[in-house]
């Protein structure tokens, strides 16, 4: 038999990863183990694994951090964080971040198991998606900028001037807001077309930015043994996003200025310069006024970079927007025939979305996931209610019933199959994936 996806578990403690490692490989998984922030990534990138099991604190690194990284060097990978340090506001950094899902520590091994399925099934729904992405790339610009309120159609308007110019495009906004989008839409309808790459700015080492910039020479510094292109330069002919332009060493602004208006690259080591013709579209969601007057970002580079500057507001601001942006996803992960219920939708309406429709999309992905008819219930994945914010301070507090906590979305899951099959538990342990024995003491421990 074939075995099942690849796993990777990156976690500190060698009983946990063993226990796991056993677990997963008895269900024929193929299981790597790594013990620290940066063998983990040195695993993923030597193995390429589908899923990942992320302890959140490691000996070298956060969780969040490792999850950045990560998802840098694969999007598709589904990130399942465990930790035995479980918090609300962790909970949201990790989804926010781009995890797929969150499991406190303790958990049981049949959580671990569905948390696992569920991103198979989550993987093999987007390999699906890819192919008909592809055959609508055209269209892909009105699928997605979805919403007719005044600030979405003000945001047509702006990329569509900034298509019709080579000027560098700043695009501010909060995480999550879609920033990516805006600047792969720019590049799609300009005359350039390709390539287009993305260079993230908070994810490359310090010591290691220049080089990743600009390229150097074989024996510029130790460990340079050979002539290695920069990204400036493999972007040459086509547009590069440079995410989190923010995080740019002081340093090195200048250099990133100079590049901007002479369109020069000098290799690190290097004896010459080289023309590049690229267009920059930078991103952030830092506030470059402040960082301008705390020194910390050159104001000069600022308005070289906003030549064009794009503001993309948080969802918060256009909640008229979230019913039309909820039946897209759901129509994508599940098909048209899909629907939310109008009580559910309204939840939805009436939700804070402190990580915008990067947040909405994750929601409406797992719901899709528990489905078991022609409905999904996204609001259910939320709490009770809306978030609330400080009154005095502006600073977003969530209830801690806004994460729903894994035991009870399983309990709803395992309802929902008795629903659907009329109360025949053998069926329903069919259609989640259990054994009959593990279905019947799951629902023993909803009535304890």
């Amino acid at each position: 038999m074939k075995p099942n996806a690849t796993i990777l578990i990156i976690d500190d403690d060698p009983m946990i990863s063993g226990t796991l490692m056993e677990l997963l490989e008895s269900e024929r998984y193929r299981a790597i183990v790594a013990g620290t922030g940066k063998a983990g990534r040195q695993a993923f990138q030597t193995h390429h694994p589908s899923i990942v099991l992320l302890d959140q604190e490691l000996p070298d690194a956060t969780g969040i951090e490792v999850c950045r990284d990560i998802l840098e060097m694969d999007a598709a990978v589904k990130i399942i964080f465990i930790t035995a340090h479980a918090s609300v506001r962790y909970a949201v950094d990790a989804m926010q971040t781009g995890a797929f899902n969150y499991l406190p520590k303790p958990f049981s091994l049949d959580e671990l198991m569905i948390a696992v399925r569920m991103a198979e099934k989550s993987l093999r729904l987007e390999g699906r998606l890819k192919v008909q992405e592809y055959k609508n790339k055209q269209q892909r610009f009105m699928a997605q900028l979805v919403g007719r309120s005044d600030a979405v159609e003000r945001l047509r308007g702006q990329i569509q001037l900034a298509a019709a110019s080579d000027a560098a495009v700043l695009i501010t906004g909060e995480t999550g807001v879609g920033k990516n989008l805006i600047a792969r839409e720019i590049h799609q309808r300009q005359s350039r077309r390709e390539p287009f790459l993305t260079i993230n700015c908070s994810a490359i080492p310090e010591n290691l930015m220049e080089s990743e910039y600009f390229g150097h020479e074989k024996g510029a510094f130790t460990g340079a043994e050979s002539r290695r292109e920069g990204i400036f330069e493999l972007a040459d002919g086509g547009t590069l996003l440079m995410d989190e332009i923010a995080d740019t060493p002081y340093h090195l602004q200048s250099k990133l200025l100079s590049f901007l208006e002479e369109k020069q690259v000098r290799r690190v080591g290097g004896t010459h310069s080289i023309n590049v013709d690229v267009r920059i579209i930078a991103a952030t969601n830092r506030d470059l006024a402040a960082a301008i007057r705390e020194n910390r970002f050159r104001e000069d580079l600022f308005y070289r970079l906003a030549v064009i500057q794009i503001h993309v507001p948080p969802l918060r601001r256009h909640p008229e927007d979230i019913p039309a942006i909820a039946d897209y996803f759901a129509g994508s992960f599940c098909g048209e025939e899909v629907k939310i219920p109008t009580a559910q939708m309204q939840r939805l309406a009436e939700y804070h979305w402190p990580g915008n429709v990067r947040e909405l999309r994750n929601i409406i992905e797992r719901a899709s996931l528990l489905r078991q008819n022609d409905t999904i219930h996204p609001a259910d994945l939320l709490g009770s209610g809306p978030q609330e914010v400080n009154n005095v301070t502006g600073v977003e507090i969530l209830r801690p019933e806004a994460i729903l906590p894994l035991e009870e979305l399983i309990q709803k899951h395992i309802q929902r199959a008795l629903a659907t099959f009329n109360g025949n538990k053998s069926q329903a342990a069919k259609s989640l994936g259990l054994s009959l024995s593990t279905l019947k003491r799951k629902i023993k421990s909803f009535s304890q």
